[in-house]
């Protein structure tokens, strides 16, 4: 007499293996292409920032504070541009000058220049806590740093990016 074992269980285990690992990985990719649109989100307001503080730039000292007002102005008002798909602000935005000729020298960053002649370079950076929705399972904190800059220069009459 031949013994017939059941093998109808395992089809049922191995589908639910599966469907848990794929459902990982569309969480993954869910939290990860968020976090993408959040950069892109960042580069656009800093790219338009930093264009907008290089134009305030001319060599006077008031100008700096108005160059570093211009980068800030574009995250406030009615009009501001904003991060997670335009509900929130960006908070955290920081400029920086440099002095230079053709590319900005890199001992000459600073936040606030003593004596402004000569600045023409203007690095704008914005940097925010991302809430991780799926990824929470796999790591131990709520929210991950995102960041992005952009370097602009100052050319007569106009702005131009660099970064």
């Amino acid at each position: 007499m031949v013994v017939r074992r059941a093998k109808n269980g395992f089809v049922l285990i191995l589908t639910c293996v599966a469907l848990t690992i794929l459902l990982a990985f569309a969480a993954l990719g869910v939290d990860v292409a968020r976090m993408y649109v959040i950069k892109s989100e960042l580069q656009a307001f800093t790219d338009a920032a930093a264009l907008n503080a290089a134009l305030q730039l001319t060599g006077a000292t008031p100008r700096i504070a108005q160059a570093r007002q211009a980068a800030a102005a574009l995250a406030t008002g009615p009009h501001a541009m904003k991060w997670d798909m335009g509900t929130k602000t960006i908070p955290s935005i920081a400029a920086t000058f440099a002095q230079g000729s053709d590319e900005p020298d890199a001992k000459s960053w600073t936040a606030d220049p003593k004596d402004p002649a000569g600045y023409r370079f203007v690095r704008v950076t914005a940097s925010v806590s991302a809430p991780l929705v799926f990824l929470r399972m796999f790591q131990a904190r709520d929210a991950a740093a995102i960041s992005a800059s952009s370097l602009a220069a100052s050319t007569s009459g106009s702005a131009r990016l660099l970064e």
